[in-house]
C-alpha cells in the first residue's frame, strides 16, 4: 500500500552497510535485492576491506557467495526481516510515517528508509545507487558523521542545506561536506560520496534539504536529508 504521492520507482535494491569500529567508516559488506525469483543476497566488493577491520559473516550466509552465484529464497531473510516491525504492531503506521515509508508493503522500502538498523550490531541498509545515476529521481540520505559537527545543531525540517565538496579529506577523496548556519553538519555518506562527488564536479546544480529526524531508539536524532538535482 502506498501512503501520500509516489516518490518515483520501487525500491529493489540495497547495500548492506557495516561501520567500522574504530572510525565509523562505512564498507559495502553485500547487496540484498528482489527480482521476479524473490530474494537475493550476495557478499559485496567491500567484504574482504571489512574483514580485516573484525567483520564476520552473517550466520544466515555463511559463504562468500558472489551476485553471480547467491543465496536466494522465496521470503525475505530472517537477518533482514527482524529489522522491520510487525504489521500488527498498534503503532505500525505511526513508525512507518516517522521514518518516510511510502511502500510500506514494500519491505525493501521500509529497509532503506529505516536502515533497518539495531543495537546489537553495525549493520545499516542503504537504497543501492550506482555511481553513474544521474539522481533523476531523489536520493534520501541519513546525515553521517553529525555527532562530530556542530552544524548539526542548526538544521530544522525542510531547511535548505548546502552542499560543499571537500577533496582534501583525509579518509575519502570524493567526500561532500553538508553545512548548516554555516557550520560543517556532517557528510553525504560515503557509498554515495563518488556519486555526488561527480555531479558536482561536473557543475550539476544539487540541493540538499533535511527532511525529518529520526526517533527510533537505535538511531535517534539523526537527519534524514534529501538529495535533488535543482
Amino acid at each position: 500500500m502506498a501512503r501520500g504521492v509516489d516518490l518515483g520507482p520501487s525500491i529493489d535494491r540495497l547495500w548492506v552497510v557495516w561501520g567500522e569500529p574504530d572510525d565509523g567508516a562505512r564498507r559495502i559488506v553485500g547487496e540484498l535485492w528482489r527480482d521476479p525469483s524473490g530474494y537475493a543476497f550476495a557478499y559485496g566488493h567491500e567484504l574482504a576491506k571489512a574483514k580485516q577491520k573484525g567483520f564476520r559473516l552473517l550466520a544466515e550466509f555463511p559463504d562468500e557467495r558472489t551476485i553471480n552465484a547467491p543465496f536466494r529464497a522465496s521470503c525475505l531473510f530472517a537477518t533482514f526481516a527482524q529489522r522491520i516491525p510487525s504489521p500488527k504492531r498498534r503503532d505500525f503506521d505511526r513508525i512507518m510515517e516517522s521514518w518516510g515509508v511510502v511502500r510500506t508493503d514494500n519491505a525493501l522500502e521500509v529497509l532503506a528508509r529505516s536502515g533497518g538498523i539495531q543495537m546489537t550490531d553495525r549493520i545499516e541498509l542503504l537504497e543501492a545507487r550506482s555511481e553513474p545515476d544521474e539522481l533523476r529521481t531523489p536520493l534520501v540520505v541519513r546525515l553521517a558523521g553529525m555527532k562530530k559537527h556542530a552544524g548539526a545543531a542548526h538544521i530544522c525540517v525542510g531547511e535548505l542545506l548546502t552542499l560543499e565538496r571537500e577533496p582534501t579529506n583525509e579518509f575519502d577523496t570524493h567526500a561532500t561536506k553538508i553545512v548548516a548556519g554555516g557550520e560543517k553538519a556532517g557528510y553525504v555518506p560515503r557509498p554515495y560520496s563518488a556519486l555526488v562527488a561527480r555531479l558536482l564536479d561536473a557543475g550539476v546544480q544539487l540541493e540538499a534539504r533535511a527532511v525529518r529526524q529520526l526517533g527510533d531508539p537505535a538511531d535517534v536524532g539523526r537527519w534524514v536529508i534529501g538529495i535533488a538535482r535543482t
